[in-house]
């Protein structure tokens, strides 16, 4: 589904990743954990056509995304649900939800898939003639997740998805996550609980200062030593 080769990212004189290659199986859940400056959310920018590449490939389904614009790719079947949510704080629930189908033309289909948001995420029907941006921060997760299942994508992206929320909720959102995975949808997560990410994931990549460090079997890598006394003794 997802092949990246020796994929190097730069900002300005700053090399932010440095040769990363990873690759995510069609129905696949991966997690890519890692320290705050380790090269995650570079990386999923950088799939979302938003980063600047200065080299490297990158794959969708046998064909190179390398340097198409980011539409491009949300119409290859990608979606980036991005870290801080970044909703539109002064547009509806719905509406978010609604330009989160943008490039669909089957209105019927739309209409569906915004009733299994809500199926999903009750809160946001509640919620759903309210500015986006007058929302708690799990429900505007919710719906930031919502929106970026409404391209139908093959590959979804989830930067942060627990970042700053209570237990409760971040409970209910990765109740969801394995849903999807479940449903076959395929899944390329980052995540700072390196703990709930390695326990939901099929595979995982450990980033540090831009490279690949370690790769695996989730469940192999949650009892690596390594892994444990990095990122798993908080």
């Amino acid at each position: 589904m997802l092949q990246i080769e020796g994929l190097t990212v730069a900002y300005g004189g700053i090399e932010a990743v440095r040769g990363v290659s990873l690759d995510v199986a069609e129905g696949e859940l991966v997690t890519i954990v890692g320290n705050n400056g380790a090269g995650k959310t570079t990386t999923l920018m950088a799939i979302s056509g938003v980063a600047p590449i200065r080299s490297g490939r990158i794959v969708i389904d046998g064909a190179e995304t390398t340097r198409l614009a980011p539409h491009a790719i949300v119409a290859r079947g990608v979606a980036h649900c991005p870290e801080g949510r970044l909703v539109f704080g002064r547009l509806t629930v719905h509406e978010n939800l609604r330009l989160g189908a943008y490039q669909r033309r089957d209105g019927a289909g739309v209409r569906q898939d915004i009733d299994r948001i809500y199926a999903l995420f009750p809160r946001l029907l509640e919620r759903r003639t309210q500015l986006a941006g007058t929302l708690s921060g799990g429900e505007q997760q919710m719906l930031a997740i919502g929106r970026a299942l409404m391209s139908r994508p093959r590959l979804l992206m989830l930067d942060e998805p627990s970042l700053g929320l209570a237990p409760l909720i971040v409970q209910r959102i990765f109740s969801v996550i394995r849903q999807l995975h479940a449903e076959g949808v395929t899944i390329l997560l980052v995540e700072q609980n390196a703990h709930l990410a390695l326990t939901v994931a099929d595979r995982a990549y450990v980033l540090e200062t831009g490279e690949v460090r370690l790769a695996g079997r989730a469940k192999e890598l949650i009892d690596n030593p390594e892994v444990r006394k990095a990122y798993l003794s908080q």
